[in-house]
């Protein structure tokens, strides 16, 4: 026989050592093992792991979603802020800049007018729909 022959036995024996380590030669040997003592322990084992593995990843996923949510509400606020931000920032250049934007605001803020000007205010009309009774009261 030469060297690259291979023999029959060895041959066979492989395939055998090779059936038993692969995930099909442990899941045909499991039902016997499982009958001894030890093989119901390791099988317990296995379980009460896979238990608080479940257990902790559904804590986990809980917590995964509730810092999801608030990212995503802080996300929005930033936005506003920054709506808000750049508004502010228009307003000041404004007001730095162009001196009839300022007397308007000065106007509307404190009253101000020119002399010999007449101020003329409108007294607003009572808001009716907010009244206990639901429905504004009908005029004869």
């Amino acid at each position: 026989m030469t060297e690259f022959q291979e023999r029959p036995s060895d041959a066979a024996g492989e395939n055998q050592a090779a059936e038993r380590l692969s995930a099909f030669g442990l899941l045909a040997a499991l039902p016997g093992r499982l009958t001894s003592r030890y093989g119901l322990a390791a099988l317990g084992l296995a379980a009460l792991g896979v238990l608080i593995y479940l257990a902790a990843s559904a804590d986990g996923f809980v917590r995964s979603s509730e810092l999801e949510r608030e990212l995503l509400k802080l996300q929005e606020e930033i936005a506003e802020l920054q709506d808000e931000n750049r508004l502010l920032g228009q307003k000041l250049d404004r007001l730095q800049t162009d001196p009839s934007y300022v007397e308007d605001e000065a106007r509307k803020k404190l009253g101000l007018v020119r002399p010999g000007e007449i101020i003329y205010r409108l007294a607003e009309e009572p808001d009716l729909s907010d009244e206990p009774g639901g429905e504004p009261p009908v005029s004869p």
